[in-house]
């Protein structure tokens, strides 16, 4: 059955509401805490109020509980004493939390760090200051820091190693208007750099010219490359480019009247000139100073007189610098002065001049230019010169050469024509008389042609057919044709034998049918060989038929041979050992005379621009006629500039 409920009397309804009641008001005092009218609202702080966040605590070492327990520190101090140490045994520890308010979540400053401040503005434990380290070794370090520190003397520092301060940097004054004023200081100008190496091209310009930029230092000039992958202006083979009818043979040349140039060597030179840079030119200019004695500087066979003598001799050589085409000049000159009054007067000039030319029209044609000029005198003791001269007569020989070289895959020909012209001074005698030299005036017009075939990458051989025909406006009966064929070749072998050597045969007919014609054998050309790598040899031919004033003679045709061996004992020090022989033989005349001569010298190279020389030179010559055979003996120092 169902089961009834009590009812609720009026008594118990009055204890419920009063119960009620009073939990009501005692909540509501816990909640509401006392207001604090005197503090400043705008400006909280953490440690106002009644219930302030609790502060870290940590635990007390026993030094600090037995001072505070001396001293004295109030009861709060006791409270956290009492805090720190352990409660006593059988003591309920446990705090009440009747009436007090819960708190959820974290914390203010619950992920804050353990120095500084958090964000609850309350001050953090800082970390104890390091043990101070010894400023050097064997330091004693103080327990306090108010402790004075022993003295003790440290050792001595260190020197620096100097530092060589950066070259300054060419101020850019900025703007002009500045720059212009009165008591501006201006930067230095740099210097510039020597004409021979000429500075990089850097691009761009603008990146070149800003402060502190750096800009490539140029190489070297090398002359011996220079050029090196381009075809030559012109063969220099006397075969292909023919000396001016005028010239002596080089035997027969006045000593030390043209510089001696040293044979290259495998090993390089290291003093060999830079130049200068002259726009698209490279020049290289030198100087030779020298002090001449010879024991018999007129070649005479009966009175030898020995003199000593001066010689200058300047000489300028230009070479072109361009990816298309060439041109390049050689250039010398010289004067010889004698200490004594010689009769005839050996005071005399020498000029020579020889330009080069080359224009690639295309690849496979050239067309080839060459102009030379030649100032010079007979040989002392010369046949060809008159009795009782007061001075030697100058000669002169003017000339040309223009051509065209096509090339067929490995087949080359070449078409040259040549043109000189040569004129003789009057002859000036000891009485004061002038003979006049006109009738040894002459032209000569030649053509060449020249057929080569590559053979070999080192070996290219050649026929060469010469034709020309000279012509005296003041002595007809001399004229005279002249007709050569040579067989030879441009080698370039094992890579030690360089040059061009060729032989053959010469015919020379003149018009009046009472002078005898001249016929034979000619070798022109010049091989070098490299030896060792200090050590090359030049072997030299050249023939020619020279003009003549022997009586009965119709020409003069000489033969000579030389050569050449240099030696580097060291890269600054050269020896020269040179030998040679030649004949003349006056055609038509009874007249046969041989040459010889032996010379040794050593050269210095102090700088790459001053050398030191030396050399001595003996020459014979044995002649059908007495009065032309004669001996001397010459020794030259000097000194040789360059750049």
């Amino acid at each position: 059955m169902p089961r009834r409920r009590r009812t609720l009397s009026v008594t118990g309804l009055a204890v419920s509401a009063v119960a009620a009641l009073a939990l009501s008001s005692a909540a509501t005092r816990a909640q509401t805490p006392a207001i604090d009218t005197t503090t400043d609202l705008l400006a909280p702080s953490p440690e106002i109020g009644d219930n302030p966040p609790p502060k870290p605590r940590r635990r007390a070492s026993p030094a600090t509980v037995a001072a505070q327990g001396q001293f004295g520190q109030g009861q709060a101090g006791q409270d956290q004493l009492n805090q720190d140490q352990a409660p006593p045994t059988g003591t309920f520890t446990t705090p009440s939390r009747i009436g007090a308010t819960p708190v959820y979540g974290s914390p203010p400053a619950f992920g804050a760090g353990q120095t500084g401040y958090d964000s609850t503005n309350t001050g953090r434990y800082k970390k104890q200051a390091r043990t101070p380290q010894p400023a050097f070794p064997g330091q004693d370090v103080p327990e306090t820091t108010f402790a004075p520190l022993p003295t003790l003397t440290p050792p001595p520092p260190l020197q620096p190693t100097p530092v060589a301060p950066a070259p300054p940097i060419a101020a850019d004054v900025q703007p002009a208007k500045a720059a212009s004023r009165r008591g501006a200081a201006l930067p230095a100008l740099p210097e510039a750099l020597p004409v021979s190496n000429p500075p990089a091209e850097v691009h761009p310009l603008a990146a070149a010219n800003r402060p502190g930029a750096t800009v490539p230092v140029p190489q070297p000039i090398d002359i011996n490359q220079l050029n090196a992958t381009a075809p030559p202006a012109l063969p220099k083979a006397p075969a292909l480019a023919p000396l001016p009818p005028t010239t002596l043979p080089p035997n027969v040349l006045p000593f030390n009247m043209v510089p001696q140039r040293l044979l290259p060597i495998a090993e390089g030179d290291p003093y060999a000139p830079l130049g200068l840079r002259a726009g698209s030119f490279v020049l290289l200019p030198s100087l030779d100073l020298a002090g001449n004695y010879s024991t018999n500087p007129l070649h005479s066979a009966t009175t030898p007189s020995a003199a000593a003598s001066f010689i200058g001799m300047p000489e300028l050589q230009a070479i072109s610098d361009w990816d298309r085409h060439s041109l390049t000049a050689d250039i010398i000159g010289s004067y010889t002065e004698y200490d004594e009054n010689l009769v005839p007067s050996l005071n005399v000039p020498y000029f020579s001049s020889k330009i080069d030319g080359r224009v690639d029209v295309t690849h496979d044609t050239q067309i080839v230019v060459e102009n030379r000029y030649l100032l010079n005198t007979d040989n002392p003791g010369s046949p060809n010169l008159q009795a009782q001269l007061a001075r030697l007569p100058i000669n002169t020989d003017l000339g040309g050469t223009l051509g065209v070289v096509q090339e067929f895959n490995r087949l080359s020909f070449a078409l040259l024509g040549t043109y000189d012209t040569a004129q003789y001074d009057d002859s000036l005698l000891t009485n004061g008389q002038q003979v006049s030299n006109v009738a040894r005036n002459f032209d000569q017009t030649a053509g060449i042609l020249r057929l080569s075939y590559d053979l070999d990458p080192g070996l290219k051989p050649f026929v060469q057919v010469q034709e020309d025909e000279r012509t005296h406006p003041f002595d007809s009966q001399r004229n005279s044709t002249g007709t050569s064929v040579q067989v030879g070749g441009d080698i370039d072998l094992f890579g030690s034998l360089t040059g061009e050597m060729a032989g053959g045969w010469l015919v020379r007919s003149y018009d009046d049918p009472t002078m005898a014609n001249i016929s034979g054998f000619i070798a022109n050309g010049d091989l070098i060989w490299q030896a060792t790598p200090l050590t090359t040899a030049k072997l030299g031919a050249s023939s020619e038929v020279y003009e003549t004033t022997v009586a009965g003679a119709s020409g003069q045709f000489t033969h000579d041979v030389n050569l050449e061996v240099d030696h580097a004992f060291v890269p600054w020090i050269i020896g020269i050992l040179q030998t040679g022989y030649g004949t003349d033989n006056y055609v038509g005349s009874p007249l046969r005379d041989s040459r010889y001569f032996v010379s040794a010298g050593l050269v210095y190279k102090m700088t790459r621009e001053v050398q030191l020389r030396t050399q001595i030179r003996q020459d014979w010559q044995f002649a059908t006629e007495a009065g032309l055979t004669y001996t001397a003996t010459s020794v030259l120092v000097g000194m040789h500039l360059q750049r």
